[in-house]
């Protein structure tokens, strides 16, 4: 009867030195299953969100008028800061992307408009391109087109660059060389905004090979 006292004043004390963090984790654990799973879908659904936003943003620039404001870019970036992912992580993906386009761009660009060129100033699809450059060409198209998209996965910007490449292959060996040229202009054309796009008469050093 007289340790009675003492067991409880004891217990009293070892519950007012209980620290905050371990208070809060003896709360969240007390907290039913059925109100965690809520929060955490609540929390999946605005990532989900923050994404389809950065998606939307990225396509947007395709066209001048539909470019989404400096105002709601770091409205974006808030967002992400919000629910704890960094910005750096969400545009990471679009350097990713940027570096391997311009890593073909290097290697197959100079090919690319040295044979336009050729063509042009022979004003005809001859015998020498369809048997030296026209395979090679074909396949620096169709590998050019492949790498522009806005995705990881091959989409529609990739598809209809590769659909376009194949139509310059079949226009070549039916020798329509006025066929042939408006193909390439409008595969240039279709290529997305990004660092994808290029002139025929680009100077830049590395599609001239340099």
């Amino acid at each position: 009867e007289r340790r009675a006292p003492r067991l409880a004043a004891s217990k009293q004390r070892a519950d007012s030195d209980l620290a905050p963090p371990r208070r809060r984790a003896m709360v969240a654990a007390e907290r039913p299953a059925g109100l965690r799973r809520p929060l955490r879908l609540a929390a999946s659904l605005a990532v989900a969100g923050v994404v389809l936003v950065l998606r939307t943003g990225v396509n947007a620039f395709a066209s001048p008028a539909s470019a989404p404001s400096r105002r709601d870019a770091a409205l974006s970036l808030g967002m992400l800061s919000v629910v704890g992912l960094p910005a750096q992580q969400a545009l990471a993906g679009d350097r990713d992307r940027d570096s391997m386009i311009l890593g073909v761009r290097r290697k197959k660009m100079p090919f690319i408009l040295s044979t336009y060129k050729q063509l042009k100033a022979a004003g005809q699809i001859t015998d020498d391109f369809l048997e030296l450059d026209f395979k090679k060409f074909v396949s620096s198209l169709t590998q050019y087109g492949s790498i522009n998209r806005m995705d990881e996965a091959p989409d529609k910007y990739s598809k209809k660059l590769m659909k376009e490449a194949d139509k310059v292959k079949e226009l070549a060996k039916a020798r329509d060389y006025a066929g042939v040229m408006d193909m390439l202009e409008t595969f240039r054309t279709d290529i997305p905004i990004g660092a994808g796009v290029f002139t025929w008469d680009s100077k830049l050093p590395s599609d001239l090979g340099e």
